[in-house]
């Protein structure tokens, strides 16, 4: 099976995410395993305007993207009395009162994606893929490995 075939084959079959539950002030949460997609866009958004990252923002979107699936944090009436901006500004508010709730919450966040690959690791992972791949080219026209027996200018 080549690299192609297998990953349109991947396309087509259900993500399969690892998940821990943990009970939180009486009320059992569902913890999952986040995408790298996911993980993307929890970094975006702690991302600041002049490129400063903000880790309580990071780990507030961590804690929404992990429990989205088990918890309403796009609720309208939650937004609105928790005066909240939107989904991400919920968690510090949602556990002001019970800062152990949002530790417990975080850490299993932290422990359910400890296992997962980083992006980084993702990457080296296919650059070092031992499949035969099709022959690279670059940006003129050559093969990567044509170039050794060109001159340079």
């Amino acid at each position: 099976m080549s690299k192609l075939e297998k990953y349109l084959a991947k396309a087509q079959e259900p993500v399969q995410r690892r998940s821990v539950t943990v009970t939180i002030d009486g009320e059992e949460w569902n913890v999952r395993q986040l995408t790298l997609l996911e993980e993307r866009v929890c970094f975006r958004h702690a991302v600041d305007r002049e490129g400063g990252f903000d880790s309580y923002k990071y780990n507030d979107a961590r804690i929404v993207k992990a429990t989205e699936h088990d918890f309403p944090w796009n609720s309208k009436e939650l937004l609105l009395a928790y005066r909240a901006k939107d989904k991400f500004d919920l968690p510090a508010k949602l556990f002001e009162r019970d800062p152990e709730g949002y530790l417990t919450l975080l850490q299993k966040v932290n422990e359910v994606n400890s296992k997962a690959k980083s992006e980084q690791e993702v990457v080296e992972e296919l650059k070092n893929s031992s499949e035969p791949t099709e022959k690279q080219v670059t940006s003129v026209g050559l093969s990567s490995t044509d170039g050794d027996d060109l001159p340079t200018s």
